[in-house]
C-alpha cells in the first residue's frame, strides 16, 4: 500500500531529523502528518507549511488524549518499532484521513463548516472541507508539528525545502492526483516552479495571486496570504479601496475574494494559458 510505505519513509525522515540539531524542535512522540482529510476522487488540494503543536498539545503542553485526540499520539513506541508496527501504521493514517469528517478539525485555522478562514475561501470557489464529497483536503510541505512556528525559527524553511520533505510532499501529491492545488503563503509559493501568471485582485488589492501548471500538469493557483492569518499577514491598515485589512478576515469578504481568484483561473483555463 502506497500510504503506508509513505508514511514509513516519513518516519524514516522524522529519524535522520531527530539526530541534528534541529531534532529539539519536533514534538518527539507526534506521527507524521500525511494529510488532513481522506483521499478520495476529483479532490482539491490546499497546501500549508507544517502541523501546529495544537494538533497535538494542549496550551498547557500536554498531549491531547481522549476526546481532544486529532491525530496518532506514538506514546512509548519507539520510532524502529513503530516503522513495522502495521496497526499503528494503519491508525495514524485513519487518524489522519478523519481529521475533518470526526468533527476534530482546528477550526481556529481552517474554520468551522459555514464560518470564515480557509473554509470561507474555499466555499466561494464552490468547495468545503466538510461536504460529503470531501471535495478539498489538505497537507503541508513538512509532515512534522514543531514546538515553535516553522517561520520564527533560523533553520525552519531549510528543512522545509529539504530534498526529503519535498520528495515526500511530491508523492503525496501523487497519490491523492488532486484536479487543483492552492498554495498558501508567499515563501511556500516560491517554492513551486510552474506559475506564470501574477496579479492582484481588483476588488481586495492586497490579495496576490500566481496560476500555473505544476509539473504533473495539475492547474494550480498560489497566494501571497494565508485566508486564516490574513489580518496578521496584511497588518493593521486600509487598502487602495479604503477597506480595512481587517475586514479580509470576514467571511463575506473571503467568499468574494474566493469568487474573484475562481472567476480568473475560469478565465485563465479557458484560454489555455501555460
Amino acid at each position: 500500500m502506497e500510504a503506508i510505505r509513505l508514511l514509513q519513509d516519513a518516519i524514516r525522515f522524522q529519524e535522520a531529523i531527530r539526530d541534528t540539531p534541529f531534532g529539539k524542535e519536533l514534538i518527539p512522540e507526534a506521527s507524521p502528518v500525511l494529510w488532513y482529510g481522506r483521499p478520495g476522487p476529483n479532490q482539491w488540494l490546499t497546501i500549508g507549511t507544517n502541523p501546529s503543536r495544537g494538533e497535538f498539545l494542549h496550551r498547557d503542553g500536554t498531549p491531547r488524549t481522549g476526546k481532544h485526540q486529532k491525530f496518532y499520539w506514538r506514546e512509548t513506541l519507539s520510532l524502529e518499532d513503530y516503522l513495522g508496527n502495521e496497526e499503528a501504521l494503519r491508525q495514524t493514517i485513519e487518524w489522519a484521513s478523519a481529521y475533518f469528517e470526526s468533527g476534530r478539525a482546528t477550526t481556529s485555522w481552517f474554520g468551522k463548516q459555514g464560518g470564515a478562514k480557509l473554509e470561507a475561501l474555499l466555499n466561494g470557489m464552490g468547495r468545503s472541507f466538510y461536504d460529503d464529497s470531501n471535495s478539498v483536503i489538505h497537507v503541508d510541505f513538512f509532515k512534522f508539528a514543531t514546538y515553535e512556528q516553522m517561520g520564527k525559527m533560523k533553520t525552519g524553511r531549510d528543512w522545509m525545502e529539504h530534498p526529503t520533505s519535498i520528495e515526500l510532499l511530491e508523492r503525496t501529491i501523487t497519490y491523492i492526483k488532486p484536479t487543483r492545488l492552492i498554495v498558501l503563503g508567499r515563501d511556500n509559493c516560491r517554492a513551486f516552479t510552474g506559475f506564470s501568471t501574477t496579479g492582484q485582485l481588483t476588488t481586495y488589492p492586497a490579495i496576490t495571486y500566481e496560476i500555473g501548471y505544476h509539473a504533473s500538469g495539475i492547474p494550480m493557483i498560489g497566494l501571497h496570504m494565508k485566508p486564516s492569518e490574513v489580518f496578521v499577514g496584511l497588518g493593521s491598515g486600509r487598502d487602495s479601496n479604503g477597506l480595512h485589512y481587517g475586514s479580509y478576515a470576514k467571511r463575506e469578504h473571503l467568499l468574494r475574494i474566493g469568487q474573484a481568484i475562481e472567476a480568473i483561473m475560469d478565465e485563465w483555463l479557458a484560454d489555455g494559458r501555460a
